[in-house]
């Protein structure tokens, strides 16, 4: 009796250990890319659609003919790098999102190309719960773009040679227009939805930059604390809400810290 319950307890713990095992193990598969739709999205020859984890690109309107900016040259490097390549896909908590389209980093020569779409400035990040594996190297990876102003991070060096660079002062007398905003930020809050970053400790009426919590992982560091005293750029449209103008940004790279 004594023998067939050591030998049930050591079955139960071999199976335990080999679900463990299992949960741990990092997948991956070697695939054939076949085509390039953008700078974070490939196809490979089996016709999966593979979303790169971690990273944003800028979005190609194929619709309408229509791009943002540095999306083109994003797409022209994963095209360069990528296609009609054979590449290790490297996957994390999830393998697929709510498309249909298969998650993962993406392996060349045992570098991740997700983490060099961020140092070149291709992209910017983006953090989805549970697919954080890499969130602490891509946070530097787009930190050490940003202060280069690499690719994306260069979009308000580029945009002030055609908008109107305003200080917060005159924002409504631009309401409904795309501008530049130039000035300190002397003021934050966060709540549980938005962070507000004031230009004016008179806040309620004078501008606020909006960045709702949805947007966080987007971006490396936490806006209210980080840059609070000082100096920014920040692109966008003009809107009043509760009578007071305001800038939604939903892209950290619409904000340049001047320092």
């Amino acid at each position: 009796m004594m023998f067939k319950k050591s030998l049930i307890l050591l079955t139960i713990l071999a199976v335990l250990t080999l679900s463990i095992t299992g949960c741990n193990q990092q997948l991956t598969d070697e695939v054939y890319i076949e085509r390039v739709i953008d700078g974070d999205t490939v196809k490979t020859a089996a016709g999966d659609s593979i979303r790169l984890l971690g990273v944003d690109t800028p979005e190609i309107d194929w619709d309408n003919n229509q791009s943002e900016f540095y999306a083109e040259e994003a797409r022209d490097f994963s095209t360069e790098k990528l296609m009609g390549k054979n590449v290790v896909l490297k996957y994390d908590n999830e393998k697929e999102d709510h498309y249909g389209r298969t998650l993962a980093y993406i392996f060349q020569d045992g570098e991740n190309f997700n983490q060099k779409l961020l140092e070149k400035g291709y992209a910017g990040l983006m953090i989805v719960e549970p697919n954080d594996q890499y969130e602490a190297e891509f946070k530097k990876a787009v930190q050490t773009a940003r202060k280069a102003r690499l690719g994306i991070w260069s979009q308000i060096l580029e945009f002030q040679k055609s908008l109107t660079i305003i200080s917060y002062q005159e924002a409504d007398s631009f309401v409904g227009e795309r501008v530049i905003v130039e000035g300190k930020i002397v003021n934050t809050a966060a709540t549980n939805s938005v962070n507000y970053l004031n230009f004016s400790n008179d806040y309620q009426n004078t501008l606020s930059i909006i960045i709702f919590n949805n947007n966080l992982n987007k971006f490396e560091y936490p806006p209210a604390e980080y840059i609070l005293d000082k100096k920014i750029k920040v692109l966008g449209e003009i809107e009043i809400y509760q009578g007071s103008p305001q800038i939604v940004v939903d892209d950290p790279h619409d904000i340049s810290i001047i320092d």
